[in-house]
């Protein structure tokens, strides 16, 4: 065995040695480790650190000292924490996002506000959609993810804080651990759950648990966790699960960050839907939303599985999307991080009529949308293209409905509306709707028809339609046609109605669309009804109205 790889070897023992002991002494306070520097010795470390100065003997003798007066420089003294002063530590509830609620002991929950500082026999709990970051006095980071209750058992700080022994119980839910970023010594976290335990040396992990399982992620450095009576390492990229009444398995690889480079960046809609990526050993997966990389305030938390994860609202702003895969064991991987932007208020009205794939018959078309609340102006475009690049229309206004001045292009076209605030502030756009316009039929030319007045009726013989089309006639006795005495259809241009009495009257004829009855405009004729009952032909000249 060579010098280094020999050396290497030795770290790793003491270390698992260090942890292993630590774990099945949970009850017990971690020995304070003191570095001796030069001008130290046993009594003047005793007057500063010690609650009564005249315990040094015992320091002396756990650590075979043969001189008090006299120790040389780097050597470190294990120090029993019973001799220290030690003073109450606190917590510092740094950041609140949402419904977060702490109590003492088994007193009412109350509301948790930042700033606050909780001491030990507190306990915190987030509810949904809410986090809560805590700040320990080594700068450690705790962020309680929704649907989270953490209690703090153990603040104590030593020896005027060169020495911190904090524990806590994680009851249900999911913490995310920045451990001792100074990398002080003597810095000492415990977490328990239900079913583990989880000690800590400086490091950044995932720690979750419910009445049975415990996950813990190891993400930088090392946590040591246990479980009936049994400790594992889990270094950096691994995790492992302890349930109940069972010792925690071996530590296993976390999955891979995954690619996120396809998601959208932007929505104007919502809910908003990211299309998961493939991920080989993925099933199921995690995503958080907070407003910064940091994640020290997690706004949404939500679980998916399938190929889509939804998250139902949030306010116009920048955020960014922390997706991690989920594997068989229930171990959550690396983190994807990816922006987007939420730019969905005041949000869009319905676009009723014309509806998606509607056809339009008449020359000025009808546009109308659903009322937004505390909105009283709208956009509306028309536009020859899906892209809006060539606009027919582009107005602005009040109420929720609107008729074109003018007869619009035949064809396909588009539409959508947007919402105005009060301020003047534009809202996104509604998702276009695509319609066709369709000309109704053309005017009726009587300058070919004629009118043929009999005993009993009177026949009007019109050219053929065309394919599709079909006549309508109206007699009336007013040229609008409003005081009707007769009417008939047909097909072929043959059309007969009952002969009124003598006196003036109105014809209008107009053609029809058999497809869905659309009607064109009428073209009226007077005609003069004679005194007897003679046949006469009348050949119509057109009558301007």
């Amino acid at each position: 065995m060579n010098a280094p790889f020999f050396f290497r070897w030795l770290r790793m023992a003491v270390l698992a040695t260090t942890l292993g002991s630590a774990l099945l002494q949970a009850d017990e306070a971690p020995a304070w480790r003191y570095t001796v520097k030069p001008g130290d010795n046993l009594i003047n470390i005793a007057a500063r650190y010690f609650s009564h100065a005249d315990q040094w003997p015992k320091v002396q003798k756990a650590n075979s000292i043969a001189d008090p007066h006299r120790i040389l420089p780097g050597t470190v003294l294990r120090i029993s924490p019973e001799l220290l002063r030690k003073t109450p530590g606190q917590a510092l509830l740094e950041s609140v996002s949402g419904s977060v609620r702490w109590r003492m002991a088994d007193a009412d929950w109350q509301t948790a506000e930042r700033g606050q500082q909780l001491v030990a026999g507190s306990a915190l709990e987030t509810r949904d959609d809410a986090s809560a970051l805590l700040r320990l006095a080594d700068g450690s980071k705790i962020v309680l993810a929704p649907n989270t209750q953490l209690s703090l058992d153990t603040l104590t700080l030593y020896a005027g804080g060169l020495m911190a022994d904090t524990r806590m119980r994680l009851q249900r839910g999911q913490t995310a651990v920045e451990a001792n970023p100074e990398q002080r010594e003597n810095q000492h976290l415990r977490i328990e759950t239900p079913s583990a335990q989880a000690v800590v040396r400086g490091t950044q992990f995932r720690l979750g648990a419910d009445a049975e399982v415990t996950r813990e992620e190891t993400l930088g450095g090392l946590v040591g966790v246990s479980g009936a009576g049994k400790a594992v390492r889990v270094p950096a990229g691994s995790g492992t699960i302890a349930r109940a009444g069972e010792a925690p398995i071996d530590p296993v690889p976390l999955l891979a960050a995954a690619d996120v480079s396809g998601l959208p960046t932007r929505f104007e809609h919502l809910p908003m839907r990211f299309p998961l990526p493939a991920l080989s050993g993925a099933t199921s997966w995690q995503g958080e939303v907070a407003p910064d990389e940091s994640f020290d305030r997690v706004l949404l938390a939500k679980s998916a599985r399938g190929e889509t994860l939804t998250l139902a609202d949030l306010p116009n702003g920048d955020y960014v999307l922390r997706l991690r895969a989920i594997d068989g064991n229930g171990l959550q991987g690396f983190d994807a991080m990816h922006r987007f932007t939420v730019f969905a208020r005041p949000f869009p009205p319905g676009l009723n009529a014309p509806g998606d794939a509607a056809t339009v018959r008449d020359a000025q078309a009808k546009f109308a949308w659903t009322n937004v609340l505390d909105i009283e102006r709208y956009r509306v475009q028309v536009a020859s293209t899906s892209e809006f690049s060539e606009l027919l229309y582009d107005e602005t206004l009040n109420g929720e409905a609107w008729q074109t001045p003018e007869e619009l292009p035949p064809g396909k076209l588009f539409w959508r509306a947007a919402s105005i605030e009060p301020d003047g502030k534009q809202g996104p756009w509604s998702v276009p709707a695509a319609f066709t316009y369709k000309p109704g039929p053309g005017a009726v030319d009587l300058g070919r028809s004629a009118v043929q007045v009999e005993s009993e009726t009177l026949s009007l013989k019109l050219p053929p339609p065309p394919d599709g089309l079909g006549y309508e006639a109206v007699l009336a006795s007013d040229k609008q046609l409003e005081s009707r005495l007769g009417q008939a259809s047909g097909d072929d241009g043959q059309l007969e109605l009952a002969r009124p009495g003598f006196g003036t009257y109105y014809l209008g004829v107009r053609l029809v669309d058999r497809a869905d009855n659309t009607p064109g405009p009428f073209a009226v004729q007077k005609i003069e009804i004679p005194p007897s009952k003679l046949w006469l032909l009348l050949f119509l000249v057109p009558f301007g109205l």
